[in-house]
């Protein structure tokens, strides 16, 4: 039993042997096969690793950025990681993208959660792993671009290069939010959009993308041009559609476009620009103080309003003017070349442009409006012009070719000296010299009146021609002043000498002359004076007045009617001509012992001149005069009238002289070739050419000269008192 303990203790100490000596060599195998141990990290190294460094970071499930170098540091003092030949990919949190940034040599702050690359940086932002899917993609090329890990924002204050998908720029610094999809540069910002026929340099302080929302945000001042357009503003937004240019939207906006033949320049407090393809402006939208000027061969236009809509034609990709729309106290303000100026005004004006851009073809106003034409020389006349609505047709260089209101009112400043005038109406329409650009007819319908100084008119239809400064008046046409009235079919009025020509039907009326001493006649201005006449003519201020076709004047119970009446005032002077006929009322007395019935005096003649300061009507060519119970006929008659009241005083009649008076039982007829009427003392003078003197009760008496005393049935022949068995008048008494 001992004997077995001792052999058992034996075999446990071979076997240990055993094992130890295997596990040696072993160890030994080991140790020469094993790599080498590395060096002692250097002091405040922590690790450091070669090429295949990769990095991840992820919320979740979702990946949020991964980070790739060739080589890996990891220090201490600070805490920090060194990296060389980076590649960082920022995840979009939609997972259809990322964007991608790539760098020679880069710090990663862990404590801090970020990665700063000091060197050049390429980041390019909006890469799609799907290679069929159309990538909006952002270049970057800068340096000192810090990468916030949190929140995977890309800042550098350094100069920064980009390229857009259409376009290519830079900036002095630069933020890349992925988050928001959002590049701001800070400064110094410059972009040149390369897509379309047509490029576009952008300038600005700052700018903002949104590639969400497809807009550049400009601050605080933005500039804009594209090859002959320049815009100027404060705050502009760029719209995109496609990688292409939409909209502009800028604030305290002013810019201009240089074509060749046409300078187009704008302003407003608020710019809106749209594009067609190819970055071809096809409208502009200014509002707040907006003005547009166009300047060309055509001369200068410009427009201001609140707010101004300009629509482009886009031929052969280029901008032309094609319409603009002013709205809220718009003016539309014209210089023509060396031909006067015109100011429009409305609340609202259309413009339209011919083909070229360059001329305007018409211009419309949709609210009431005022039109003012500029005198080229300060002699020349002014006007100005109202209506409710106004058309205006240009014919070439800007000249107006006619002009169309309703509801029209229209002022002219008089030549010095003149009177201004004013005319209205419902319709109105005026043509202009396509030369001069003056006006050279003016047409105005329903309801036209007229005021120059003192004189007024009014008539359905009025016509104006300019060159002939006249005026013509159709349709119920009556002109009036301080002095009286005319109403006719057809009424001319001369505006350079104020003369005027009645046709058809006319009727006048001339008012007393307060000046004008009471002196009755048939040209007595202290009377109302009445007319009618087929024409009427005045000149000199109405001071000669002539009365055509069927003539009829009258002032009170006083008349002449005639084929032609003529009324000289400056001269005093009357003449009638043509079935002459006047009727003279004689006042009664005002004394009751020489109180006698009114007489009226009633003369034919081919011819009547009167002289006012004689009171002397001369009739010629076959005259009948008539008074109560006695006519007078002879070849002429001169009538003396009284400057009192207008009384026949006395007449004198020559050739083949004939006076009649009947009664009822007797007439009484003497013949000569010149007789005399004395009107008060109802004498009667005959003489000449063998007087006859004949009474169907008397008899007939002859002499040299007879005298017959009318109102006492007394003769007298040869100056003396005739005989009895002379056939001495005498009448007899009733019933006797």
């Amino acid at each position: 039993m001992r004997r077995t303990g001792w052999l058992l203790l034996a075999a446990c100490l071979a076997l240990a042997v055993t094992v130890g000596w295997v596990f040696r060599q072993q160890k030994a195998e080991q140790s020469k096969n094993a790599p080498r141990r590395p060096d002692a990290l250097a002091a405040g190294l922590l690790a450091k690793a070669g090429e295949g460094w990769v990095w991840t970071k992820k919320d979740g499930e979702r990946a949020v950025a991964e980070v790739r170098a060739s080589e890996f540091e990891q220090l201490t003092d600070p805490p920090r990681v060194n990296l060389k030949n980076v590649e960082v990919k920022i995840f979009h949190k939609d997972g259809a993208g990322y964007d991608f940034v790539r760098a020679p040599q880069a710090e990663l702050k862990a404590d801090e959660g970020s990665l700063f690359a000091d060197s050049d940086v390429d980041m390019t932002m909006g890469l799609k792993d799907d290679p069929d899917a159309r990538n909006r993609l952002i270049n970057i090329k800068t340096s000192g671009v810090t990468y916030d890990m949190q929140t995977g924002k890309v800042t550098t204050e350094r100069a920064a290069e980009f390229v857009f998908e259409n376009s290519a720029g830079s900036s002095s610094g630069a933020v890349y939010d992925p988050a928001l999809r959002e590049l701001i540069m800070n400064a110094n910002v410059k972009l040149d959009w390369a897509k379309g026929a047509r490029k576009m340099h952008v300038e600005a302080g700052h700018l903002v993308y949104r590639e969400d929302e497809s807009k550049i945000r400009l601050s605080p001042w933005s500039k804009l041009v594209r090859e002959t357009l320049t815009l100027n503003a404060g705050d502009a937004v760029v719209s995109l559609k496609e990688g292409e240019i939409e909209l502009v939207e800028a604030v305290k906006a002013h810019g201009d476009d240089k074509q060749p033949a046409r300078l187009l320049e704008y302003q407003a407090e608020k710019l809106t620009m749209r594009f067609a393809d190819k970055n071809v402006i096809n409208r502009i939208e200014a509002e707040q103080n907006a003005k547009l000027t166009t300047t060309s061969d055509a001369g200068k236009t410009t427009v201001t309003a609140r707010r101004v809509d300009m629509d482009f034609d886009t031929p052969k990709g280029e901008s032309v003017l094609k319409r603009a729309v002013a709205r809220g106290d718009s003016v539309v303000e014209s210089t023509p070349p060396k031909t006067a100026g015109r100011v429009l005004k409305s609340d609202v004006i259309e413009m339209a442009m011919r083909e070229n851009g360059e001329e305007i073809d018409n211009v419309v106003t949709q609210s009431p409006g005022e039109i003012e034409f500029l005198p080229k020389m300060p002699a020349d006349r002014h006007r100005r012009l109202n209506g409710e609505r106004m058309w205006i047709r240009y014919g070439a260089k800007n000249q107006i070719e006619t002009f169309r209101a309703t509801k029209a009112t229209t002022w002219t400043k008089g030549k010095p000296k003149m009177p201004d005038a004013k005319t209205s109406s419902e319709e109105l329409l005026a043509t202009f010299d396509g030369k001069t650009g003056d006006l050279a007819l003016l047409e105005q319908t329903t309801n036209f009146q007229y005021e120059e100084g003192e004189r007024r008119a009014r008539s359905s239809k009025a016509k104006l021609n300019q060159a002939a400064e006249q005026i013509t008046l159709t349709g119920a046409a009556r002109v009036w002043d301080l002095t009286g009235s005319t109403e006719a079919a057809q009424i001319d009025l001369d505006q350079k000498t104020g003369n005027m020509i009645a046709v058809g039907k006319v009727v006048s009326t001339r008012l007393p002359d307060k000046k004008q001493k009471k002196t009755p006649s048939l040209v007595d201005s202290s009377e109302t004076v009445q007319a009618r006449a087929v024409k009427m003519t005045t000149r000199d201020d109405n001071k000669w007045v002539r009365y055509e076709g069927g003539a009829s004047m009258w002032q009170g119970a006083d008349k002449i009617d005639a084929d032609v009446i003529t009324i000289d005032r400056k001269n005093q002077r009357l003449e009638a001509s043509g079935k002459v006929f006047t009727q003279t009322r004689e006042k009664p007395k005002a004394d009751a012992k020489q109180q006698k019935a009114a007489q009226f005096t009633l003369v034919r003649a081919p011819e009547l001149i009167f002289n006012d300061a004689e009171k002397i009507a001369h009739y010629k060519n076959g005259v009948t005069l008539q008074r109560g119970d006695l006519n007078v006929l002879s070849k002429e008659l001169r009538a003396w009238f009284s400057k009192e009241d207008n009384a026949l005083e006395r007449a004198h009649a020559d050739g083949a002289v004939s006076v009649l008076q009947r009664s009822a039982d007797r007439t009484r007829n003497g013949s000569s070739e010149h007789a005399e009427y004395e009107v008060e003392e109802g004498r009667v003078l005959l003489s000449g050419g063998a007087p006859v003197f004949t009474d169907s009760v008397k008899g007939t008496t002859r002499g040299q000269t007879i005298t017959w005393f009318a109102d006492n049935d007394k003769l007298q022949v040869d100056g003396e008192a005739a005989r009895p068995t002379e056939s001495r008048l005498k009448r007899k008494k009733a019933g006797k």
